[in-house]
């Protein structure tokens, strides 16, 4: 069984949805916002992927009937997850300036031990794939976490890197690890609605 066309579109359209959502905060966040700070275009687009990886593309597996159980299980932990973080870590950004650098990377780290132990007992196929693109983009998120603890100040209410001299190597590394994260994405996406599933 394969995916249909119905699927594929309503895919596009949600990931497009969440493209322009994002990039419209960043516009907003430069334009109009008070909390957090000014925000570079590099960063908006990390922001887009980071809520492909770790909550859309999650929580589409889980909902996805053709593909195995081992799949939806891990998809489904996962998922939870990061919703318990969003739990945590919105309140404290939005109402405190208690969150810090190390708290991101210490919830980037377990959850990349979950995806390693569940790595080789997930089948071949869109589950298996998926996890070692999460390898990878919690090791960039855990990077981008860990320079931004050097030059961020969460501390100020100041949690975006913006355009500014002193963000330049975050936001230049940040290109890389957007090609990277973004061609896995396409080439993920192009095997998951092309190949026929038991």
């Amino acid at each position: 069984m394969r995916p249909s066309d119905r699927q594929r579109w309503l895919m596009l359209t949600v990931l497009a949805l969440l493209l322009a959502l994002c990039l419209s905060f960043g516009w907003w966040q430069n334009t109009h916002g008070s909390l957090g700070g000014k925000i570079s275009w590099e960063k908006s687009l990390w922001i887009f992927t980071a809520l492909t990886f770790f909550y859309l593309l999650p929580a589409w597996l889980w909902l996805d009937r053709s593909v195995d159980a081992a799949t939806r299980k891990f998809a489904g932990i996962f998922l939870v997850g990061f919703i318990l973080r969003a739990l945590v870590e919105l309140p404290l950004l939005i109402f405190t300036l208690a969150w810090r650098c190390w708290h991101g990377i210490s919830h980037d780290v377990l959850m990349l031990g979950v995806v390693l132990v569940a790595l080789p007992k997930l089948p071949s196929g869109p589950g298996r794939n998926f996890a070692r693109l999460l390898v990878v983009v919690l090791l960039c998120e855990i990077l981008n976490a860990w320079m931004f603890g050097f030059t961020g100040s969460p501390e100020t209410g100041i949690y975006f890197a913006d355009d500014s001299s002193r963000f330049a190597l975050i936001n230049q590394i940040t290109r890389w690890e957007l090609l990277a994260c973004l061609t896995g994405l396409t080439l993920w996406l192009r095997s998951y609605f092309t190949t026929s599933r038991p």
